[in-house]
């Protein structure tokens, strides 16, 4: 980007999570399995101060519903969902060498901080044996997260072959609030949390991302590349900054990752469809603390699938 041009940027990702893992073990136990479908879009624009420095300002929204018995009855099947705009982010992103001077490779860093703009306490109805009870969604569907943050991330690049480069990116997400003081849905029965406030009211918890791969012109004329690379995604039991307390689901999955993208003068459309190899589920802080026979207990996805449009002004 040259100075004082901008990009505007859209992205949709979508995933369906109900395969549990304990550990990295796959197991089946029907009074927890559920049904969890998000449907998540960014709008960004990204200004280029100079040639090496921008600013980027994130807005995402989302829709997720979350399908299971064992918030509700522990019978009868239902279904909860929330909808809304979710955490605003604003970053600076500096390129630390020269794009004239090195046109096949660079590295860049990324500093910025999330607002809770997002509603963490989104609420639907659940299906108790004694009637329907307006209770806080699932904090896997939930459009916010109840707290401030900051995140570093890194992108880098480097010509390995005619028309094929390697790249590496990661970011770390760090919440320092431990509570953000909304109740689980089943957070009201202290038959079920123990009475303890770790399994009672939701954690802010940190989150990561980490990608590697190659990408490759395949049809340079028609301006279209094909990639190939792993990824490596989660939310870690125990925060960098702050307490961990809190009800989370912490684990992490590593996927293959596939992608073609196209690009046309201004505009550039981007498609990647991770698929799952290895996925693992982390003991909470309050799982450990009560003894709980859930702790180390996740839910996956089997795959994602990204896409990515953006255009040059």
């Amino acid at each position: 980007m040259e100075p004082h041009q901008w990009v505007a940027l859209v992205s949709y990702r979508y995933f369906h999570s109900f395969r549990d893992f304990k550990g990295d073990e796959e197991v089946n136990i029907p009074a927890i399995k559920n049904d969890t479908y998000v449907d998540a879009f960014d709008v960004s624009a990204t200004y280029a101060i100079t040639k090496r420095l921008s600013l980027t300002l994130e807005i995402p929204f989302q829709y997720g519903s979350r399908t299971n018995s064992g918030e509700h009855d522990g019978v009868h099947v239902h279904t909860m969902r929330a909808a809304g705009m979710g955490d605003l982010r604003l970053s600076a992103n500096f390129l630390l060498l020269n794009p004239d001077k090195h046109p096949n490779q660079n590295i860049s860093l990324e500093l910025g901080v999330k607002a809770p703009t997002g509603d963490d306490a989104a609420s639907d109805y659940s299906f108790r044996a004694t009637g329907p009870v307006l209770r806080p969604v699932d904090s896997a569907i939930q459009p916010g997260d109840g707290g401030w943050g900051v995140f570093l991330s890194g992108n880098a690049f480097a010509k390995v072959f005619k028309n094929t480069y390697a790249y590496a990116s990661g970011l770390y997400l760090s919440n320092p609030r431990e509570f953000n003081g909304v109740q689980t849905v089943i957070g009201d029965l202290p038959a079920f949390t123990g009475g303890d406030k770790g399994e009672a009211f939701n954690s802010v918890p940190d989150q990561f991302v980490a990608r590697a791969g190659l990408t490759s012109a395949v049809w340079p004329a028609a301006g279209v590349s094909a990639s190939l690379g792993a990824r490596w995604e989660g939310i870690p039991s125990h925060d960098l900054i702050g307490g961990s307390d809190g009800y989370r689901i912490p684990g992490y999955s590593v996927s293959i990752e596939p992608g073609i993208s196209i690009s046309r003068g201004r505009d550039f459309l981007g498609l990647t469809a991770p698929v799952a190899v290895y996925r693992r589920g982390l003991p909470a802080v309050p799982d450990v603390r009560t003894h709980s026979p859930f702790a180390g207990l996740a839910s996956f996805a089997d795959f994602q699938i990204n896409l990515t449009y953006s255009h040059l002004f």
